[in-house]
């Protein structure tokens, strides 16, 4: 196994997604599924007019690529899982992590069935999380200060802006981290290339939202997804938005639905439409409008309701249809592992949480950002900044980061241990030359 790991995590990786795919046997829809469809189609037929704004085309592209073909979209992205892990491995080694317990964490991610179920419906989760991995592998072989991994990471942090325009914020905390952690400008150049080439790729995409929409935005869902954090106190809005706040407010009071209480803007958007007569740029708009005024009346609500958010961050996720397995004891089954894996992998993320400061102060202290460090401030950024944003499957937010935590809460471990070897030998040398003294 140590002498072919790559090999092996293959191995292991197919046999564990042809297995789900066997007692699953199918393809999971969500919402989300028919907007990167939809814009697909539009990729396709090289046709952006008139595009309301609602995905950017990361995703979509993928789709395109397999010609629409929802067989064979899936198999790319198990494609795509097992060249992760292959990262996932390689991110190990680059981070300090020794052969053997590098292979041993990739095979139990490996074994992590909720991640291969995102693999197995038309979402983004899974070539996200590869551009994730590639980003971070890519930064930390900066180290070598070759212009081609500057090149490669600026254009992997342009295509994750392509795929979730969110991740705006990521090549800026990278060259940031640049920055700090050598204060030399020699390679100033090669620094802002990191931020340069995904900050083209948004304002590209915004402008072409710009000449559709008339708005300069990477995405028209901006307004809804604001939105969702006012949920709580929807209706405690400003006079003029107070017919939105009414009807927000009626869906939130009378759910029939058995949806999230936060996608109740969704619910509400038919009649909200009907209402104010406007597309939905136009109504994203008005209610990113409404949002604004709505959040300045209730800064202690929103402040609740963002902590809510960033609490469900740290979360998992389990994304699949009970009802589509081949047999009933198969659902159970898989039911049971996932319980026991996502109770680890909460686990995980709690001690992760809990580090983060200790790693944050350590790296200040040192003046070093060791690989730890940087998972510790690019993770924190976005579990803050997702929940200032939006409220609402917030854990999606979190799982293509949740490999990164991994070995993050590793590395630490590895220290501790170092720690105590080094506090444990001094001691014995103490004590070594205590005696030599007595005796002379």
């Amino acid at each position: 196994m140590v002498n072919n790991p790559v090999k092996t995590i293959i191995i292991t990786g197919v046999l564990i997604r042809v297995l789900l795919i066997i007692i699953y046997r199918h393809i999971t829809f969500y919402p989300d599924s028919e907007d990167y469809i939809q814009l697909a189609e539009r990729i396709l037929d090289f046709n952006l007019s008139n595009y309301e704004g609602q995905r950017s085309p990361g995703y979509p592209a993928l789709l395109a690529i397999s010609g629409i073909s929802y067989t064979i979209t899936i198999i790319l992205q198990v494609g795509i899982g097992i060249v992760s892990l292959i990262l996932i491995y390689k991110t190990c080694i680059l981070a300090g992590i020794s052969n053997r317990l590098s292979l041993i964490i990739t095979l139990v991610l490996a074994c992590y069935i909720p991640a291969a179920f995102f693999e197995l419906a038309l979402l983004s989760e899974t070539l996200t999380l590869f551009f994730v991995l590639l980003t971070v592998y890519l930064f930390l072989n900066i180290r070598t200060k070759k212009l081609k991994y500057y090149i490669l990471l600026s254009l992997s942090c342009g295509y994750l802006v392509l795929i979730k325009p969110f991740y705006i914020f990521l090549p800026a905390i990278l060259f940031i981290i640049l920055l700090f952690s050598n204060h030399r400008t020699k390679h100033l150049f090669r620094k802002t290339i990191i931020i340069l080439v995904p900050a083209i790729f948004f304002l590209g995409w915004s402008y072409v939202n710009k000449i559709n929409t008339g708005y300069f935005t990477s995405t028209t869902f901006y307004g809804f997804n604001l939105a969702q954090n006012c949920v709580g106190f929807a209706e405690k809005t400003t006079p003029e938005y107070a017919e939105i706040g009414r009807i927000y407010a009626k869906y939130r009071d009378n759910r029939t639905s058995d949806k999230e209480i936060a996608m109740t803007i969704w619910e509400a958007y038919p009649e909200l439409e009907k209402e104010t007569g406007l597309s939905f740029p136009d109504l994203s708009k008005k209610l990113y409008d409404y949002s604004i005024s709505t959040i300045q009346e209730n800064p202690a609500a929103y402040l609740k309701q963002v902590l809510i958010s960033w609490r469900d961050f740290w979360k998992t996720s389990l994304y699949r249809e009970n009802d589509r397995f081949a047999a009933t004891y198969a659902n159970d089954v898989i039911r049971c592992v996932c319980y026991v894996e996502r109770i680890v992998l909460q686990l995980v993320k709690i001690l992760f949480v809990l580090l983060i400061p200790y790693n944050i102060t350590q790296s200040i202290r040192k003046k070093k950002f060791p690989p730890q460090t940087l998972i510790s401030i690019v993770v924190i950024t976005a579990s803050v900044l997702q929940a200032l944003i939006t409220y609402g499957t917030n854990s999606r937010f979190s799982f293509p980061f949740e490999a990164l935590m991994v070995i993050s809460v590793v590395l630490n471990l590895m220290d501790r241990r170092n720690w105590s070897f080094a506090t444990l030998n001094k001691k014995i040398e103490i004590e070594n030359i205590k005696q030599e003294t007595t005796s002379a």
